[in-house]
């Protein structure tokens, strides 16, 4: 009987424990829940105000990302963005920045690139976006594609667009509260032509024509140089503000028969989002250039490195001259000067002049006017280089124009080399 009861106590005893141990389990499981209940729930929503377009090899654009938390407490989230672009975009080809709420300033975000068979990315973050429970906070960004460094631009490589995802998280959890993908176009500046005259004569007088610089991208430009190559023994002239002609500098990329350049506003000029110049040119080639056809090539290059024409480059359509032998003018005819009339005595002639009385002082000829500076107009269709994503028309082609010739701008010249 004894042993009976002491089995059943023993068994009770168990059972007792058993029961306070899942009551203790389910304490400790009711745990996270009651603290995750405490913690509030966390949720956001996502507003990306991209750019339409930013410039190739230009700076980077300004917009702007707002966040809204949806949840029930003020959360502290990350801003994760990422870039998909074509195969041929090259390292140090995109750069994203966003402005520091506390002290204004324009920070970089960390970016990783990785390429791949079909396409290339950049990913990156931007971390500790506070934002109270039922409340939004706006955060200014720009992205640009500056293909390089200044004053190391790069040398091959391109895009037509950027798609730019953006995705807001909670920390600690990989899951996205929000997402939203944008496509931003990639848009080319470019450089033309305007006027060329079709023959120059060797030893004459000079042909004038007009470059156009056009730069209809969102993106302003900086380190940028507006070539004009030609002939060896050509020389180049541009007219400035003040209507003066002025020589410009020669620059060779090597060979002794290579086109050379002339930068028209300088090497390391700049224009801005959607502005125009045009410059007027003339060119004038000596006696001793050899006949036939030669070309006049415009080109821009941005972040032009130590090396002559090297950087990111893009071409306009060249403009072939030919050079033709001097030939004597015609002999203008003798002019004889009018016989004077004999004198006849008139009736009721003013009276003679008194040769005492002072001559009358000569009248002066009119100044020739200066010539002024012809007015910024609207720029004519250009047509830019093949670049190395494969086309060669603008509309599909403006930004990787730029990266086709890069490094190779060295051998640009010899490319263009004059057709006999």
């Amino acid at each position: 009987m004894s042993s009976t009861v002491r089995v059943r106590r023993s068994r009770r005893t168990v059972a007792v424990a058993a029961a306070l141990g899942v009551v203790a389990l389910g304490g400790s499981l009711a745990l996270p829940a009651q603290s995750a209940s405490a913690e509030g729930v966390k949720g956001a929503k996502l507003s990306v105000q991209a750019p339409a377009a930013v410039g190739f090899a230009g700076q980077p654009v300004a917009f702007t990302e707002t966040i809204t938390n949806t949840g029930t407490e003020a959360t502290t989230f990350s801003l994760v963005l990422e870039t998909t672009s074509e195969a041929g975009t090259p390292s140090n080809a995109i750069t994203i920045d966003y402005k520091d709420r506390a002290s204004g300033a324009w920070k970089s975000v960390p970016l990783e690139f990785h390429h791949g068979a079909e396409s290339a990315s950049y990913s990156g973050a931007v971390h500790n976006i506070t934002v109270p429970a039922g409340k939004t906070v706006t955060l200014n960004l720009r992205i640009g594609a500056p293909m390089g460094l200044p004053h190391q631009g790069a040398s091959n490589g391109g895009f037509r667009s950027i798609s730019l995802r953006s995705a807001v998280g909670a920390p600690g959890s990989w899951v996205k509260l929000a997402e939203q993908v944008k496509t931003i176009k990639v848009e080319s500046i470019r450089s033309s032509l305007r006027s060329v005259p079709a023959t120059a004569v060797a030893g004459g007088a000079p042909i004038e024509f007009d470059a156009v610089l056009a730069n209809p991208t969102p993106s302003g430009y900086v380190n940028l140089g507006n070539v004009l190559f030609s002939d060896p023994h050509a020389t180049v002239q541009v007219r400035r503000a003040d209507g003066a002609w002025t020589t410009l500098k020669k620059v060779s990329g090597g060979a002794v028969d290579d086109l050379v350049g002339v930068y028209l506003q300088g090497r390391d000029s700049g224009i801005g989002a959607g502005k125009t110049v045009v410059s007027k040119v003339r060119v004038s080639y000596d006696a001793s250039t050899p006949l036939g056809a030669t070309e006049i090539h415009p080109c821009v290059l941005v972040n032009e490195g130590s090396t002559p024409f090297s950087g990111t480059t893009a071409c306009g359509t060249a403009s072939t001259v030919k050079v033709v032998a001097a030939t004597e003018a015609p002999a203008k005819p003798a002019t004889k000067a009018p016989a004077k009339p004999v004198a006849e005595p008139a009736t009721g002639a003013a009276p003679a002049a008194d040769p005492a009385a002072p001559a009358p002082a000569p009248t002066a000829a009119p100044a020739a006017p200066v010539p002024q500076a012809t007015a910024p107009t609207a720029p004519a269709t250009a047509e830019l280089a093949a670049t190395g994503a494969g086309s060669s028309t603008v509309p599909a082609v403006v930004a990787a124009t730029l990266a086709t010739l890069g490094a190779g701008a060295v051998l640009l010249a010899r490319r263009l080399r004059r057709r006999s």
